[in-house]
């Protein structure tokens, strides 16, 4: 069943599919982290829409969307428009895994698509020091049965099924 992006249910799927792949992040090392992600809109008629995920050695154990950051102390927020955020996904779904353009290291290195944003140098380091797993976390789009987006450019909400793992 698709789910859609940007969701609470998205988030949680990726959850669920890192917890069936403990090998896949097992030889990146442990994972501690906790990671906002800030989807804003493509134009002015939208809202905000605001993530908190929570990861502890291999499993991510919170994929929740929250009204605002505060109460969660994330280590650093990943901020990008809808329309980037789509793109991300949508690379990742066609080839099985973000390619180098559209990798999390690429898209925040300028600010350019996504924003890296930290209270505290420790935020920054982490994004660095955990970057393959985020992208590999990240990369588990292309393992759901399929991802409908709402809203931005391409309407009020288009589906696209995954192709087969």
């Amino acid at each position: 069943m698709p789910v859609t992006f940007p969701s609470e249910p998205f988030f949680q799927a990726l959850a669920a599919a890192m917890a069936g792949a403990h090998e896949r992040f097992r030889g990146l090392g442990f994972f501690d982290a906790t990671i906002g992600i800030r989807v804003l809109p493509d134009d002015e008629s939208g809202a905000e829409r605001l993530f908190v995920l929570a990861f502890e050695v291999f499993e991510c154990t919170l994929a929740e969307e929250v009204p605002n950051f505060t109460p969660f102390r994330v280590d650093f927020v990943l901020e990008g428009k809808a329309s980037v955020w789509r793109e991300m996904f949508e690379n990742i779904r066609q080839n099985g895994g973000a390619d180098v353009a559209h990798s999390i290291n690429t898209l925040t290195h300028f600010g350019e698509q996504l924003t890296l944003r930290y209270d505290d140098p420790d935020g920054h380091d982490k994004l660095y020091r955990f970057a393959e797993s985020i992208q590999q976390f990240f990369d588990l789009a292309a393992t759901l049965d399929g991802i409908t987006y709402d809203g931005g450019p391409w309407g009020a909400s288009s589906t696209h099924a995954a192709p087969a793992a």
